[in-house]
């Protein structure tokens, strides 16, 4: 596959792609939620 005959050569590649994926879904989800913390520096 793609010239990679060693899995663990590609393994990198799968979990860098795994993390990028979370990174983003994670981003969007929590984008504008506020914690206490911004809501204690405020006031």
């Amino acid at each position: 596959m793609f010239g990679i005959k060693d899995p663990l050569i590609l393994l990198p590649y799968l979990l860098g792609a795994l993390c990028l994926i979370f990174s983003a879904w994670y981003g969007l989800r929590f984008w504008n939620r506020e914690d206490g913390h911004d809501k204690e520096e405020r006031r």
